[in-house]
């Protein structure tokens, strides 16, 4: 009886006229399909066939197999073999139909094995070396009906939507330097796509096409449904969608070669205790419990009877989306054939769906997986494609869990202005992850017409596993062979390949949405926030010590700042917020000054004779004391205003002896940067003679 594995023969070129990047890249493309096979403890049968040796086989020229043409199953020492095989001497002669035909024949004497799946992997540079096509017809014939599935890899492959049918279709990077017969076996690898359902993909969709295998057999579960000791309901349970993972982890107490040690002493209300080695008792510790732990101790406990057994009716809104776990989500529908189950069901359905409730059920398997799991059934109410069914997700009630919480933009101190607002928009939209491409028929170098497809992206957990395993076994080989081959590997940084990146043209594209709110939303240092923190630390830490009396604040004046002595009155009234211990009325107090001090700058700004003495001090003081309360925006924003007025009126002598002269900017905190020098360039630069 078949089961669920395949007899993949992968074959390579080797010829000395390919490409170096070419077979280089082959050898990790199968490299990662074997790493991959290997840790999801898949029982596939594997071997290769090299196009291009100086050795030949019994019918075909200058073409060989792995270990006289027999499958192996996938391990860390076939990887290793495979680094030694694609190392046989080459030559410039090669035919890929040749391999193609000793890879039938090495699927013909893999039929004992029974594969459910027979696959042929053709990883070949057609380039301008001529070849012949006398067989391609009985060759292709034969792959067709012998039912397997030919996938062909090369790297000058891009990929383009069906003028028809919309779909992806694979093409060869077109390119003058083409010879006739470059052309000539181009062509013929285009024609096993329609000859005998070939597929044929780069590098990158290589691996995706090799890893995507559907299961034939889909899984069911039939069991029943209790609900207290009346209501029995025959249910069939399927699943509906499937996030696995590929890597299977022995949990292990030791590695063989090393030494676990028993730590005797501990501590009892702070003092250190060592019992004697007889008063210790002989066992294992079970995670931070001090029950010791034997094997004699268990009695064997009857099993629960598998099947759905209710728990209680929930709130749906009463379980956190978090707490939804598990690798798959399965739907619950009635056994076929029962109607008083499905009767049953659909009354079910309707009540909870009706009520917004939700069931929790404990979730048992079978006698022999008896472990009992929690879940939670949510309603789905029937319509014309499908009966009345219930979602079953499992509850992840003991594990730890990640809540992601971002900052909020905008807090009840600070407000967004508009242009803030838009460029966050902007930079969303710029990473949005379903990013196409206008012009579908532009060859582009992946299948989808997608910057990032998900059934496509690898997982870094994954492939991290993957990697940390090969490098091992590669060391490990070193030493035992003593081959120079891994050695070299070993020194390689880069010898695994990232197959995969996030695309040039997203990039770009977030790249310059995230400048621009880097721009608006500036980060700057402020001594005054940083003072108020230090002091609250300070005053939180410190021993409490009796209160000094505090300095006496200075009335404030009644009248406020004048259009005579301006600077006088301004010092005057600033002199008696500062007395002011209060913080936030201090601030409050100031910014009221500040208002008023602006108001009194732009009137004296009309008067048709400046007082140019008079403006450069007052000006000079209101800066500085936004510099001391931490003003910088409202002083910001009061010299683009004051910068309007100088243009419209043509006050150049004022810009030019006043601002310019006295560097009375915007506002620069510390050291100013390269960035701060070219702003404050151009703010004092106005085109006096453009101005109208």
């Amino acid at each position: 009886m078949a089961t669920n594995k395949e007899c993949l023969v992968i074959v390579l070129d080797v010829r000395t006229c390919a490409a170096e990047d070419f077979k280089l890249k082959s050898v990790k493309c199968v490299a990662e399909i074997l790493k991959d096979k290997i840790v999801c403890s898949s029982k596939d049968y594997v071997s290769f066939v090299l196009v291009g040796s100086a050795k030949n086989t019994d019918d075909c020229q200058n073409v060989i197999y792995f270990k006289e043409g027999s499958v192996q199953l996938c391990s860390w020492q076939l990887l290793l073999d495979l680094f030694t095989f694609v190392n046989e001497t080459a030559c410039e002669q090669g035919e890929w139909l040749d391999g193609i035909k000793v890879a039938l024949d090495m699927q013909e004497n893999a039929l004992a094995l029974k594969p459910a799946r027979r696959r042929i992997l053709l990883l070949f540079d057609f380039n301008s070396m001529p070849q012949s096509y006398e067989n391609f017809n009985s060759i292709t014939d034969e792959l067709l009906n012998s039912g397997i599935e030919l996938i062909v890899g090369s790297h000058n492959i891009a990929y383009i939507d069906n003028m028809e049918s919309g779909e992806p279709q694979a093409i060869f990077n077109f390119s003058r330097k083409c010879t006739a017969e470059e052309l000539e076996n181009q062509k013929y690898a285009l024609n096993l796509v329609p000859r005998c359902n070939a597929t044929l993909c780069s590098f990158k969709e290589t691996l995706q096409t090799v890893f995507r295998v559907t299961n034939r057999r889909p899984w069911t579960w039939n069991s029943t449904l209790c609900i207290g000791s009346k209501i029995s309901i025959n249910v069939q349970g399927m699943i509906a969608m499937k996030n696995q993972t590929p890597v299977k982890l022995n949990r292990v107490w030791a590695v063989s070669d090393e030494e676990v040690s028993r730590e005797t002493h501990h501590f009892m209300k702070g003092a250190e205790v060592t019992p004697l080695p007889e008063d210790l008792m002989t066992g294992y510790m079970l995670g931070g419990t001090a029950v010791p732990y034997d094997d004699t101790l268990l009695e064997p406990k009857a099993p629960h009877p598998p099947g759905l057994h209710f728990f209680g009716f929930i709130k749906r809104d009463s379980v956190p989306d978090e707490y939804f776990s598990g690798d798959s989500l399965y739907v619950v529908a009635h056994q076929k054939g029962s109607t008083v189950s499905a009767n049953k069901l659909d009354a079910l359905v309707r009540a909870l769906d009706s009520s917004n409730h939700a069931m929790l059920c404990w979730k048992i398997y079978s006698p022999k997986l008896n472990t009992p799991k929690m879940v939670i059934l949510l309603p789905k109410l029937p319509d014309d494609s499908h009966p009345a069914m219930l979602y079953m997700l499992e509850l992840s009630y003991t594990s730890q869990h990640h809540f992601w919480d971002f900052p909020s933009l905008r807090t009840t101190k600070s407000e967004c202005s508009e242009e803030q607002l838009e460029a966050i928009d902007r930079l969303i939209d710029s990473t949005d992850l379903e990013c196409s491409l206008s012009n579908t028929h532009q060859p582009r170098q992946w299948r989808q017409n997608d910057l990032l497809p998900f059934d496509s992206l690898p997982s870094i957990f994954e492939q991290n596993v993957m990697d940390v395993l090969e490098r091992r076994v590669i060391k490990e080989g070193s030493l035992r062979d003593d081959d120079q081959q891994f050695k070299e590997m070993l020194k390689d940084k880069n010898f695994v390949d990232v197959f995969w990146s996030v695309p040039e043209a997203l990039e770009e594209k977030s790249k310059q949405a995230a400048s621009t709110v880097k721009k608006l939303f500036p980060l700057k240092h402020s001594r005054a926030w940083l003072e108020k923190l230090q002091a609250k630390e300070q005053a939180e830490n410190a021993l409490p010590i009796k209160d000094e009396p505090q300095d006496k604040e200075i009335p404030m004046p009644a009248d406020g700042v004048g259009l005579v002595a301006s600077a006088q009155d301004y010092t005057r009234i600033l002199a008696s917020i500062r007395s002011i211990s209060n913080v936030t009325r201090r601030d409050a107090q100031f910014q009221t000054l500040a208002a008023q001090v602006r108001v009194v700058i732009f009137t004296l700004l009309e008067r048709k004779k400046l007082n140019l003495e008079q403006l450069g001090e007052l000006i000079s003081l209101y800066r500085q004391s936004c510099l001391d309360f931490n003003a910088f925006l409202e002083y910001d924003k009061f010299t683009e205003e004051l910068k309007k007025i100088v243009v419209a009126k043509r006050l150049q002598e004022f810009w030019t002896d006043i601002m310019d002269d006295k560097q009375l900017g915007p506002l620069v905190l510390g050291q100013p940067t390269l960035d701060d020098e070219l702003n404050l360039k151009a703010y004092y630069t106005i085109d006096w003679q453009g101005v109208p």
